[in-house]
């Protein structure tokens, strides 16, 4: 967006009781954000889901909004820009979600944000000796196979997701509750220059320069951290941690969520073994079950004689799918795997539901399905 339009974007941002969805609508009726702001009330009136008091605040507050929207512009620093949900540079990940912020303010490589395998790394600020582990060994082996680690850059599992992502090589995104040029946890502050300066990580919030830490600020930027994500994973939690939140949310976006099991008697475990318990989570052991169930990896199969000899514990119509699992080169999504077992999708599916129980085919996300090896 050019700095002119950008300016007045702004400025119709920071008018009171808008809102990132009302402003979005707005920049998408007028088509220009100088035009929405020069608009007369009976104009924005017009506008879907924008009534008369809207439009009337919005009209009142052009000065105001114009003086805090020059400030923001004149606090950004080096290395840090403002992208706004029309611009390319906005990830469509974050734009598919139902309330997808308005704008993003970053410090860091832009690119970043359009990782095309990104898993939300989350979990108690109070972790334990337990949790520290899982956390730096799940965080270091999913670089390794070029995932992006998201989380939200606070105390205890977020930092060293993060920090193991960067000390192994890889590119993390840190999500903040606060401004980017307010970092919170301070001890964090030479840790996100590092990251930074490094090219590795990229610094992202919704809120304005200057906003210091709230605990109002946390629960809502979780919706970021799981948006800009393809899965999240709970490694330690309570059961009414942040983390909660992040996972309800992120079964909302309609993401993966995934929970390391722990001692039952461990109080950080109770959230994780809770959401695997009403299965809103996938139990995980290791990365590699993340990976695997997001499709990101398949083991290699042994190879197999062309004339396979059907397995008599299975039925004729459990061979047929397996007979075409083995014929393909990598999951089969249900639709493919039904037109070419030439079955139709709601009789697969109980077929399917066997061969799961019997240990002969997993189903990973997206409804789609492969061979256990």
């Amino acid at each position: 967006m050019q700095e002119n339009e950008l300016r007045y974007y702004l400025a119709l941002y920071f008018a009171t009781g808008v809102g990132a969805r009302r402003l979005i609508n707005i920049r998408e009726y007028f088509k220009s954000a100088e035009r929405a702001f020069r608009a007369a009330v009976q104009e924005l009136e017009r506008v879907p889901a924008i009534g008369s008091t809207t439009a009337a605040t919005l009209v009142a507050q052009r000065a105001t909004g114009l003086e805090n929207a020059d400030h923001q512009l004149s606090m950004l620093a080096e290395g840090q820009q403002i992208i706004t949900f029309f611009d390319d540079a906005y990830p469509e990940q974050l734009r598919s979600i139902y309330d997808p912020p308005a704008l993003l303010y970053i410090k860091g490589d832009a690119s970043l944000l359009a990782a095309e395998r990104a898993v939300a790394v989350i979990g108690s600020r109070k972790v334990t000796d337990y949790g520290k582990r899982l956390a730096h060994t799940f965080s270091e082996d999913l670089v390794r196979e070029r995932v992006t680690i998201v989380s939200g850059f606070a105390r205890g599992v977020d930092t060293i997701a993060h920090r193991s992502a960067h000390e192994a090589g890889g590119k993390t995104i840190a999500v903040l509750g606060s401004g980017i040029d307010v970092i919170y946890p301070a001890n964090n502050k030479q840790f996100a220059e590092e990251l930074t300066q490094a090219g590795s990580g990229i610094l992202v919030s919704e809120l304005p320069l200057g906003t210091p830490p709230d605990a109002r600020n946390f629960p809502w930027r979780n919706r970021i951290v799981s948006g800009l994500s393809h899965a999240v994973l709970v490694v330690e939690s309570d059961e009414k941690g942040g983390s909660m939140i992040t996972a309800s949310l992120a079964l909302d976006q309609n993401r993966e969520v995934f929970a390391i099991p722990g001692d039952l008697g461990r109080p950080m475990s109770a959230g994780t073994n809770m959401l695997v318990r009403e299965s809103r989570a996938k139990l995980v052991r290791s990365a590699s079950d993340v990976l695997l169930d997001m499709g990101w990896i398949v083991r290699d199969r042994p190879q197999r004689a062309r004339q396979r000899v059907p397995r008599p514990d299975l039925s004729l119509f459990e061979n047929r799918i397996v007979e075409v699992l083995e014929s393909a080169a990598e999951p089969l999504q249900i639709d493919v795997l039904a037109e070419r077992s030439e079955m139709e999708v709601q009789y697969m599916l109980v077929h399917l539901l066997q061969l799961e129980f019997k240990s002969v085919v997993r189903q990973l996300a997206g409804k789609q399905f492969m061979l256990v090896r």
